[in-house]
């Protein structure tokens, strides 16, 4: 997929905008579902890290059970 530039953010939102008859629209609108549907857990709070890999380690790892 080719990188797209925009110069205003309706150009951009232009470019994402499908025809009711394009058959790309049923994919995406099933994607868009997927995302919606997945849960994803988020902590709540702020959490203190020592260092920049120990606030990576934190920001990838599992959620800890509160």
């Amino acid at each position: 997929m080719p990188v797209q530039k925009f110069r205003t953010f309706e150009a951009a939102r232009r470019a994402l905008w499908l025809s009711p008859d394009d058959p790309r629209l049923l994919d995406r609108m099933r994607r868009m579902a997927q995302m919606a549907h997945s849960r994803r857990p988020v902590r709540r709070g702020v959490t203190r890290c020592r260092s920049i890999e120990e606030a990576k380690r934190d920001k990838y790892s599992s959620v800890a059970d509160d």
